[in-house]
């Protein structure tokens, strides 16, 4: 009644006045949900006010260009409800689904480009596993815009519930949430500087035989450049008592003068979407967590199965060849079940407070076993040949046989053909994960 109502309200009041004041006091889980709750609220007020969907028309020729320039001039209207369009090679516009697919395939793409090391906005660190801004990056044009799109785009990706397949390194998420870096983040920069370092510290001998000075020698462009750490340090030496002072000078010179305006760039680019405020109740773990996911989460299956959903314009759904998919999904390994999210969403990380919180949700389309040639195919006799020649080699004589599970991983969605048995469903599962074989063979 009216009275539970009052309690419950008193309780959540309660809750965040708590996370406001004492945040690390309230378990992750409940601050994780309370900033869930702050950007769904932030958003609904933003779309309330919203008399049109502001469609964003995108060429995938032209995708990082064409993203950057429109979203930039939305402002605070990305906050709001946008539509993608995509425009393909031929200048036509595709048809997109409004169920977020469109927005999801955009970030997808969009972070596999601007991640790559070849494209010189961010760089991977020294294990590989994560990437934070590259220093050198300045030599694109307009890179500043491009790093704060790129902050923009990240932020409209966590308001959408979104995660992404990409891991930032510890110490640049340290730095958007003002916070000084560690020394041995440098392991995740440049590993032998950080053993250089970790030597001087610990030289039992004079330091001053080690001819060191208050500066960073670097090779900036083809040109050689001294940088000094403090005001003259390339006249000051490095002493057995200035040395701790000389080695934290150093780390911060690369963990955080290095890339001070790439870090402000992103930071104006997040926080014009997501809340400086809310952020900063969490600890730069947490937020590698609430970006991309856990990377030792266990996946509930049972929990996916409650929050997945068939697609009604696929084959008539089958009881039987569904209850067969979830019986192997849960013989899967830890590994392959990751594998298999991987496949379907394009994240291996389970959304962090559950798969209620998966958007789109998983979802299920029953396609045909055995499906005809599409008419591109039927023109080309060479083509369909080949391709029944391919299908021959890999998969025998039918090639129905050896028809793998597809994905759409815009829309969340598995293409599970109906196979004739468990063991052929279950062996053609792994096989599509195995490979990432994302695309349709037939």
């Amino acid at each position: 009644g009216t009275a539970g109502n009052q309690a419950m309200m008193a309780s959540n009041r309660r809750l965040k006045e708590t996370v406001w004041r004492m945040p690390f006091l309230v378990p992750f889980e409940k601050r994780a949900q309370a900033f869930r709750n702050a950007l769904a609220s932030d958003k609904k007020a933003m779309e309330a006010t919203q008399t049109r969907i502001p469609t964003v028309n995108i060429r995938r020729t032209h995708l990082v260009g064409d993203g950057w320039e429109a979203i930039n001039s939305m402002g605070p209207g990305l906050r709001r409800k946008i539509a993608i369009r995509f425009i393909d090679a031929q200048g036509r516009p595709e048809a997109g689904v409004d169920m977020g697919g469109p927005f999801k395939e955009f970030l997808e793409t969009l972070c596999s480009e601007v991640f790559r090391p070849e494209y010189g906005l961010f760089r991977p660190s020294s294990s590989l596993l994560s990437f934070y801004p590259n220093p050198d990056c300045v030599l694109l044009p307009d890179w500043q815009e491009q790093m704060e799109f790129v902050g923009k785009i990240l932020g409209k990706a966590m308001m959408e519930g979104h995660l992404v397949d990409v891991r930032f390194a510890s110490f640049f998420l340290n730095l958007l949430l003002s916070r000084p870096p560690h020394f041995d983040d440098l392991m995740e920069v440049d590993m032998d500087l950080w053993k250089n370092l970790r030597f001087v510290k610990s030289y039992q001998g004079d330091v001053k035989d080690l001819g060191l000075t208050f500066a960073v020698s670097s090779n900036h462009f083809g040109k050689q450049q001294t940088i000094p750490l403090v005001s003259g340090g390339d006249e000051v030496e490095v002493t057995n008592e200035n040395r701790v002072n000389y080695v934290m000078l150093m780390a911060d010179y690369h963990l955080t003068r290095k890339i001070h305006p790439q870090t402000a760039a992103f930071r104006r680019g997040l926080f014009s979407v997501v809340s400086v405020d809310w952020m900063k109740l969490f600890t730069h773990q947490e937020l590698k967590v609430l970006m991309s996911g856990s990377e030792d989460a266990f996946i509930d299956v049972d929990d996916l199965r409650k929050h997945s959903q068939i697609d009604p314009r696929g084959s008539f759904p089958s009881p039987t060849v569904l209850s067969w998919f979830w019986t192997s999904v849960k013989k899967l390994s830890e590994e392959q079940k990751r594998l298999l999210l991987k496949f379907v969403t394009a994240c291996s990380s389970p959304p962090l407070l559950g798969f209620k919180h998966l958007n789109p949700p998983f979802t299920i389309r029953f396609v045909p076993l055995q499906e005809s040639r599409s008419p591109s195919d039927r023109k080309s006799s060479s083509s369909s040949s080949s391709k029944r020649s391919i299908f021959s080699r890999i998969f025998g004589r039918n090639p129905a046989a050896g028809q793998l599970p597809t994905s759409a991983t815009c829309f969340n969605m598995l293409k599970l053909p109906l196979y004739k048995s468990q063991k052929a469903l279950s062996e053609k599962l792994i096989m599509a994960i195995e490979a990432k074989a994302g695309f349709d063979l037939q």
